[in-house]
């Protein structure tokens, strides 16, 4: 099941944690509330999680039928991984001295788990160690207990978990200045801080298959309030950084996911207005290569401060960016989809 509504979405965050990463300083995001919102742009890497959460259940839920470990890993393997590796090799030029047990840890997709191994070579690769633990989580998760237990149990254990998580967080947080270097890698980076993220997002999937074929949050109204209320939230942010208040919360471990399961629910059941502008071809392609442009943004972006000398910094981001979306495009198109369809092949060789 595709949900196109919800593809543009993750362009958007890929491209709000590009200018996150190398935008913050430019004109004109280094102003006002773009700059406290774009400040705090990491948290869209929760985002990411939460719907992959989400799209994991949407995608293989089939009543009772067990998911398929083995064509379940090869399909993810090949999703991710080609581009994942170009990406690494691409930073590799700039390098030096390579340390091999960090090259190793990254080729392996295990840097997460491993916090003096974190944030080596292609930086936001990180995340996809992650996902890549949830990967290997889910048809364990689905097949051992999601199948065999009602949504009310579903609800209660993900919601624990979530609690749970948030006051750990809130507490770590609070020491977090007294901390090792290592123990802040663990925090901010570490696959089961943030698998209440993960799983949240698979008890929102469910929800959603619920509400799927009733008239309820079909209509614009639910997601007119709820960006209402979203935007009251943001437009207080700039209000609290200008009192110097600081709130001793963790937003980049799932906190904000009170916001994402709601957005994702109602724009995913939305059949309005709002849907039908976010899915238009244009934002859905947009949309389907934005893994390759998150990925490649640190490669893309180093070769092109080696490659040209642009003294306007604004200037300079918007070229960087226009080539990221051009070769993400390319690799989408030349990589990514001839190794899904390799993948198809061989599946359905092997299946029948």
């Amino acid at each position: 099941m595709k949900i196109d509504q919800l593809t543009f979405t993750r362009f958007i965050a890929a491209i709000g944690i590009v200018i996150f990463h190398f935008g913050k300083g430019t004109y004109p995001f280094n102003t006002g509330f773009l700059f406290v919102l774009l400040n705090n742009f990491n948290v869209a890497v929760s985002y990411f999680f939460c719907l992959s959460g989400f799209v994991m259940i949407v995608a293989y839920h089939h009543g009772d039928k067990r998911i398929d470990i083995k064509n379940y890993y090869i399909n993810r393997f090949a999703k991710i991984y080609p581009i994942y590796l170009l990406a690494l090799c691409g930073m590799l030029f700039f390098v030096s001295p390579i340390i091999f047990q960090r090259l190793l840890s990254e080729i392996f997709l295990v840097q997460s788990m491993i916090p003096g191994h974190l944030l080596s070579y292609n930086l936001p690769d990180w995340s996809l160690s992650v996902e890549m633990f949830f990967y290997l989580l889910f048809p364990f998760l689905y097949n051992r207990f999601y199948l065999k237990n009602s949504l009310t149990k579903l609800c209660f254990a993900i919601i624990a978990i979530w609690l749970l998580s948030q006051i750990a967080c809130y507490f770590l947080s609070i020491h977090l200045s007294t901390l090792s270097d290592l123990s802040r890698n663990f925090i901010f980076y570490s696959p089961v801080i943030h698998l209440n993220e993960f799983l949240t997002g698979n008890l929102l999937g469910f929800i959603y298959l619920k509400f799927l074929h009733k008239r309820y949050f079909k209509t614009d109204y639910a997601m007119i309030i709820f960006f209402a209320l979203a935007g009251v939230t943001c437009l207080l942010l700039p209000l609290i950084k200008s009192y110097g208040l600081k709130l001793p919360v963790n937003l980049h471990n799932g906190l904000l996911v009170i916001i994402f399961a709601p957005f994702i629910l109602f724009l995913s059941l939305n059949k309005g207005y709002i849907a039908s502008f976010f899915s238009k071809p244009v934002f859905i392609y947009l949309g389907e290569i934005s893994y390759c442009i998150y990925i490649l943004q640190y490669p893309v972006y180093i070769w092109c401060c080696h490659l040209f000398h642009v003294s306007n910094p604004s200037i300079f981001l918007g070229l960087s960016i226009l080539i990221l979306i051009a070769i993400a495009a390319l690799v989408y198109s030349f990589i990514e989809l001839p190794a899904k369809q390799i993948v198809r092949k061989y599946l359905k060789k092997i299946n029948n």
